[in-house]
């Protein structure tokens, strides 16, 4: 993308190009009014003319980047009416500029996700009676990917942690990850958010409260001096990535109210899927129940990311799997002989069974040890050093993949009569391989 800034003078002349072209083209069918027959193949033309102007605006406004003005950006945040404060600040001025002159392909693509999960949090959050822009914080958390995981082991649209995803009700094992349920994590992403808005008081707070804690929050209150606050006034004692929090949330509101002031627009939106849900009981492939219901595998995991390894494992009970609402009357008619074909393929089958958790048969008689990760370290490198699997350490551990970073801790079970061994330096070359810096 080019940063091209067009000015003020130059843009006029555009403009005035347009019109001469339109003008040109208006006189021309206009021509020879006595002759209804020419004047009406030359009417014809006006439309391709039109045509070939849209075309040249495109052309030339596709890399058209406005140029920001405070005084211009500071009106506008006002004019966004919102139970949340839309400060105006340099931060949230360097924000913008962020998503609506450097990273304007970015924004592009968030623009197109939203309309598939936009309608979902704009529900959730009026059936709990919350602000709509708390919508826009998911482009923080996430950009609006629901497989997204972080360093910390944060995952989904919301970024939940495992202790806190576990506190809202989201459940975690190797098969399902409710993290990564769009409508279950919207809704647990709201119940904690109004209780941090009910903490706190005030929104700007109880979005840094929902980056850093709660605690962190009063400590920085504390620290301020005063039993009331604002963001603003706590911005020096906070973490300096919920520092940046509040202001690249107010940045991603403005970015997507004014995305088209900012010739930004969403190529190939994707188109937003009605869903409908059947309850299972048994062990059910996604992939052949897309096949069963003619739909594409692709579509029925853009409605549940959540289940990891595209399978709802025996022991859930009643579990909801989302279906495209169309496929309703089909999926009631046949619903028998559909989770029949579903059941054949056996967890045998699949790349690892499992019980009611993951560690079950992997833990048993062992002991637990906490690893901490190195510079340079890999999963088969630590392996080798434990005398274990690296497929183990993803199970024990919930990783997606094998990225690892400097200072995380893993858990690794060993049997209690075993210690770590060093891998032979042959061993090491072979698999060593640097983890993320």
């Amino acid at each position: 993308m080019k940063n091209l800034l067009f000015s003020p003078a130059s843009l006029a002349g555009i403009l005035l190009l347009a019109c001469i072209l339109l003008s040109a083209s208006t006189l021309s069918a206009s021509t020879d009014p006595d002759s209804l027959e020419i004047n009406n193949a030359q009417s014809s033309d006006r439309p391709q003319a039109e045509a070939a102007i849209d075309s040249l605006f495109s052309s030339l406004l596709k890399d058209f980047v406005p140029t920001l003005h405070p005084a211009m950006v500071r009106d506008r945040l006002a004019c966004m009416k919102s139970q949340i404060q839309m400060t105006y600040h340099e931060d949230v001025m360097g924000w913008i500029k962020f998503y609506t002159v450097k990273n304007r392909d970015y924004t592009q693509r968030i623009l197109e996700r939203s309309t598939f999960y936009f309608p979902i949090f704009e529900e959730a959050l009026a059936r709990h009676g919350m602000p709509d822009e708390l919508k826009y914080l998911s482009i923080v958390e996430s950009a609006l990917r629901p497989e997204a995981e972080s360093w910390a082991a944060a995952a989904g649209l919301w970024q939940f942690i495992p202790s806190t995803g576990k506190e809202y009700g989201l459940e975690q094992d190797w098969f399902i990850d409710e993290r990564m349920d769009i409508y279950k994590s919207t809704d647990a992403a709201c119940r904690y958010l109004k209780f941090l808005y009910k903490y706190h008081g005030d929104w700007q707070l109880a979005l840094a409260a929902y980056n850093c804690g709660p605690g962190r929050v009063n400590w920085a209150v504390k620290q301020a001096g005063g039993k009331t606050a604002s963001f603003w006034k706590i911005y020096n004692f906070l973490p300096r990535e919920t520092r940046s929090y509040v202001p690249a949330f107010i940045a991603a509101s403005y970015a997507m109210k004014y995305a088209d002031e900012h010739f930004i627009q969403a190529k190939n939106p994707q188109t937003f899927i009605p869903s409908d849900t059947l309850l299972v009981s048994q062990f059910l492939n996604l992939e052949e129940f897309a096949r069963q219901i003619e739909v594409p595998v692709e579509q029925m995991q853009m409605l549940n990311p959540h289940l990891r390894k595209k399978a709802i494992p025996a022991y859930k009970k009643n579990y909801p799997l989302r279906y495209p609402a169309a496929k309703r009357e089909l999926v009631q008619a046949n619903r028998v002989a559909i989770l029949q074909a579903c059941n054949r393929a056996s967890l045998r089958e699949m790349p690892y069974t499992a019980g009611k958790t993951d560690l079950s048969s992997t833990t048993e008689g062992k002991k637990a040890l906490t690893h901490t990760v190195k510079a340079g370290e890999s999963i088969n490198y630590i392996a080798l050093q434990y005398k274990v699997a690296g497929s183990s350490i993803r199970i024990w551990n919930r990783l997606a993949s094998d990225l690892i970073y400097p200072n995380q801790k893993l858990t690794i079970w060993v049997k209690a009569e075993e210690s770590p061994a060093k891998p032979a330096p042959a061993e090491v070359a072979q698999e060593a391989a640097p983890s993320k810096p």
